[in-house]
């Protein structure tokens, strides 16, 4: 009985612990955040869109860091850092798959392929 309470207390902990971390990192685009949402299985997986921009650093390497606003397809925006190995073009549009604030990978898509909603939030 003792092991049973033991497990359930276990478990409730975990659940709080994952929940709290999935509200932490919300609002968050920082690396750690985006860790967090990597491993957290309660955190889901979605696509954004962002307009390419000039990038806010270059590192010693080449590797490029931005920081930017991404909308999913109902033109809800989140904030965004992700890094590329070498200058993006500007003014093109990239599908993001990210996990929260973990971006997986990034794709260039044509303008048509953009969600409306995303793409008038854009600026198009």
């Amino acid at each position: 009985m003792k092991l049973i309470k033991t497990l359930v207390v276990l478990t409730l902990f975990g659940a709080g612990v994952l929940l709290g971390a999935k509200f932490y990192t919300k609002n968050q685009s920082d690396e750690l955040s985006g860790t967090i949402d990597q491993l957290n299985p309660l955190v889901s997986s979605g696509e954004v869109y962002i307009k390419t921009k000039k990038a806010d650093s270059v590192n010693d390497y080449g590797i490029t860091t931005y920081k930017q606003t991404a909308f999913d397809e109902s033109g809800q925006g989140k904030e965004l850092v992700f890094t590329a190995d070498h200058e993006l073009k500007e003014e093109r549009y990239l599908k993001i798959f990210n996990k929260g604030a973990h971006v997986e990978t990034y794709e260039e898509v044509s303008q048509v392929d953009v969600p409306e909603k995303a793409l008038a939030k854009l600026g198009n």
